[in-house]
Protein backbone atom coordinates (compact mmCIF):
# COMPACT_ATOMS: atom_id res chain seq x y z
CA UNK A 1 0.00 0.00 0.00
CA UNK A 2 2.46 2.34 -0.92
CA UNK A 3 1.32 6.42 -1.48
CA UNK A 4 2.27 7.60 -4.64
CA UNK A 5 4.32 10.59 -3.44
CA UNK A 6 3.81 12.64 -6.28
CA UNK A 7 1.98 16.20 -7.25
CA UNK A 8 -2.05 15.98 -6.58
CA UNK A 9 -1.46 12.14 -5.88
CA UNK A 10 -1.59 11.49 -2.03
CA UNK A 11 -4.60 12.02 -1.17
CA UNK A 12 -3.61 12.76 2.71
CA UNK A 13 -5.36 15.27 5.36
CA UNK A 14 -5.26 16.56 8.75
CA UNK A 15 -7.09 18.67 10.87
CA UNK A 16 -7.13 20.71 14.08
CA UNK A 17 -10.13 20.91 15.30
CA UNK A 18 -11.12 24.57 17.53
CA UNK A 19 -14.12 25.81 18.20
CA UNK A 20 -17.38 25.64 19.17
CA UNK A 21 -17.26 27.64 22.18
CA UNK A 22 -16.03 30.65 21.36
CA UNK A 23 -14.31 33.03 23.75
CA UNK A 24 -15.20 36.48 23.88
CA UNK A 25 -16.36 39.60 26.02
CA UNK A 26 -19.69 39.79 24.63
CA UNK A 27 -21.89 37.00 26.25
CA UNK A 28 -24.19 37.28 23.15
CA UNK A 29 -21.02 36.48 20.86
CA UNK A 30 -19.26 34.07 22.95
CA UNK A 31 -19.27 31.13 25.66
CA UNK A 32 -16.87 32.08 27.75
CA UNK A 33 -14.67 35.09 28.29
CA UNK A 34 -10.49 35.20 27.92
CA UNK A 35 -10.26 32.75 30.73
CA UNK A 36 -12.47 29.75 29.90
CA UNK A 37 -14.91 30.41 32.57
CA UNK A 38 -18.60 30.72 30.92
CA UNK A 39 -20.49 33.50 30.66
CA UNK A 40 -24.33 31.86 32.57
CA UNK A 41 -23.31 28.57 33.91
CA UNK A 42 -21.00 29.34 37.23
CA UNK A 43 -18.11 26.72 37.67
CA UNK A 44 -17.95 26.06 34.44
CA UNK A 45 -14.60 26.57 32.65
CA UNK A 46 -13.42 24.98 29.26
CA UNK A 47 -9.74 25.18 28.73
CA UNK A 48 -8.83 23.62 25.35
CA UNK A 49 -9.09 24.66 21.40
CA UNK A 50 -12.85 25.08 21.35
CA UNK A 51 -12.75 28.38 22.94
CA UNK A 52 -10.93 29.68 20.08
CA UNK A 53 -13.24 32.17 18.04
CA UNK A 54 -11.76 30.56 14.70
CA UNK A 55 -9.37 28.51 13.65
CA UNK A 56 -5.74 30.21 13.95
CA UNK A 57 -4.77 28.31 10.42
CA UNK A 58 -1.77 26.36 12.62
CA UNK A 59 -1.15 23.69 14.71
CA UNK A 60 -2.86 25.26 17.73
CA UNK A 61 -0.44 22.76 20.37
CA UNK A 62 1.68 25.83 21.86
CA UNK A 63 -1.50 28.29 22.32
CA UNK A 64 -3.83 26.00 23.90
CA UNK A 65 -0.77 24.61 26.65
CA UNK A 66 -0.31 28.53 26.78
CA UNK A 67 -4.29 29.02 27.33
CA UNK A 68 -4.50 26.03 29.76
CA UNK A 69 -1.50 27.03 31.65
CA UNK A 70 -2.98 30.50 32.29
CA UNK A 71 -6.62 29.57 32.63
CA UNK A 72 -5.70 26.46 34.79
CA UNK A 73 -3.67 28.77 37.29
CA UNK A 74 -6.17 31.17 37.36
CA UNK A 75 -8.93 28.90 38.44
CA UNK A 76 -6.57 27.28 40.90
CA UNK A 77 -5.98 30.63 42.86
CA UNK A 78 -9.94 30.80 42.65
CA UNK A 79 -10.30 27.89 44.21
CA UNK A 80 -7.61 27.89 46.82
CA UNK A 81 -8.96 31.46 47.92
CA UNK A 82 -12.43 30.01 48.40
CA UNK A 83 -11.65 27.06 50.41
Amino acid sequence: NNLPMKPHRARLFTAHQMGGCSMGTDPKTSVVNGFGEHHHIANLNIHDASIFPTSIGANPQLSVYALAARNSSRLAQRLANSA
